[in-house]
């Protein structure tokens, strides 16, 4: 079994806060999505989501999408695609393609405000 506590084995790939577009208290551009230029080599990730300005009863932060690179110069498709609660940190182990691709996350059109960490699990 596999000890996910051991924080040395944890890399933070990313820690970003994104911020709507709002005027006149409506949100006029959302937030885009947060995607790292990282090159994943692992298969196990975690991510959390915060939302300074998210309502009580919110519990959906978003999907955690997975993109493989594709021969023959055709770029990026989409691999897997996960559920992520808003707030607590969520452990993603990719199956279908364990390494070498890249993630995005894409945030609710509603959020005024978003901040994302990533780790990658290195052993």
């Amino acid at each position: 079994m596999t000890d996910f506590s051991d924080v040395t084995k944890w890399n933070l790939i990313l820690d970003s806060t994104k911020n709507a577009t709002i005027q006149g208290g409506m949100i006029i551009q959302p937030i885009a999505a947060f995607e790292p230029s990282h090159l994943f080599s692992s298969s196990v990730v975690v991510v959390q989501v915060f939302s300074a300005t998210a309502k009580s009863t919110w519990y959906k932060a978003g999907y955690l999408n997975q993109a493989v690179l594709v021969p023959l110069s055709l770029g990026l498709a989409l691999g897997e695609s996960r559920f992520v609660p808003l707030f607590t940190p969520v452990i993603i182990n990719f199956l279908s393609f364990p390494n070498n691709y890249k993630v995005s996350f894409e945030v609710p059109k509603y959020f005024k405000d978003c901040n994302v960490k990533i780790w990658e699990f290195v052993s």
